[in-house]
C-alpha cells in the first residue's frame, strides 16, 4: 500500500505557510484551535488513520519511481492500441516497458508542471510532449488553458490548476469506464501540493476544476496513492470543512 504523501505536521506546515502564519505562533495549540485558525476540517485533520481505498481501472496504469528520499508518480491511460503518458517520473523505464509489453503506441506526453521529478526524463520518452503556456519548457509544445487532446478513443481535457506552480495543469480523461483526472502536485490524497505564494489560488482551482467532478472520479496525484473526488471531499482537511 502506497503511504499518504503528507502527515499531520506536513498539512499544518502547508496551511501555515499558505496563510502567512509564523512558525511559532501556534506552538502547543490543541487540534481544535489549529483547525479553526488554519481553516482546516477538524474531523479530517484528526483522522490520521484514513487511507483511500485501492483503485484499479482497466486502461489506467500508475508508475511510482524513487526520486531522492521520496517517490513520484507518472501514469499511462490507454485503449486497445494507443496511449497517453502523464509526466515522466524520475525514471520512465517501467512506463516504456509497459508500453512495449502491450504493443501500445504512445501518442503524446502531457506534463502537469515542469518540476524535475515530473519532467526531468523528457529526453527518454521519444514522443510529442505538451505543457501549459504559463510554464514553458524548452523543446516542449506549449498550449493555452482548456486545450483538448486525443489518444485513440481517449479524450483529454486540460484544466488549469495553478498554485503549486504557475502553469500547473490537471488532465481530465474520458473514454475509460470511469472519469480520471491526473492532478500532478495540485492535489494529493488527504492533502495538497505546497503553494505558499499562491495558496488561495491553489485551493480555488482545486475546488473548481477537480472537486466539482462526480464523486467516483479517480484522482491520480503526483505523489502518494490514487484516490477519488468523493473521498477527498470527506477526508482532505483542506476541503472537508
Amino acid at each position: 500500500m502506497i503511504p499518504l504523501e503528507d502527515n499531520f505536521d506536513d498539512i499544518i506546515a502547508k496551511a501555515k505557510a499558505g496563510l502567512g502564519i509564523r512558525d511559532g505562533s501556534l506552538r502547543g495549540a490543541c487540534i481544535e484551535h489549529l483547525a479553526e485558525r488554519l481553516h482546516l476540517g477538524l474531523a479530517a485533520l484528526a483522522d490520521r488513520n484514513w487511507h483511500p481505498a485501492p483503485v484499479m481501472l482497466p486502461g489506467l496504469a500508475m508508475f511510482s519511481t524513487r526520486y531522492g528520499l521520496s517517490t513520484v508518480n507518472a501514469y499511462i491511460a490507454h485503449d486497445a492500441s494507443r496511449a497517453v503518458a502523464f509526466d515522466t517520473g524520475a525514471d520512465p523505464s517501467p512506463m516504456l516497458a509497459f508500453l512495449r509489453g502491450r504493443s501500445l503506441s504512445l501518442d503524446l506526453l502531457l506534463l502537469t508542471h515542469s518540476h524535475p521529478d515530473h519532467a526531468g526524463a523528457l529526453h527518454r520518452m521519444k514522443t510529442r510532449a505538451f505543457i501549459s503556456e504559463h510554464e514553458p519548457v524548452q523543446g516542449v509544445q506549449p498550449f493555452p488553458d482548456g486545450r483538448s487532446f486525443h489518444a485513440g478513443s481517449l479524450q483529454i481535457e486540460a484544466r488549469r490548476t495553478s498554485g503549486h506552480s504557475p502553469g500547473g495543469t490537471s488532465y481530465l480523461v474520458r473514454g475509460l469506464s470511469r472519469l480520471v483526472i491526473v492532478t500532478g502536485d495540485a492535489l494529493f490524497a488527504g492533502s495538497i501540493g505546497g503553494a505558499p505564494s499562491a495558496y488561495e489560488e491553489a485551493l480555488a482551482c482545486i475546488r473548481e476544476q477537480i472537486l466539482s467532478l462526480p464523486n467516483d472520479t479517480i484522482i491520480c496525484p503526483g505523489h502518494g496513492p490514487m484516490t477519488t473526488v468523493g473521498e477527498e471531499k470527506l477526508h482532505n482537511p483542506f476541503f472537508a470543512l
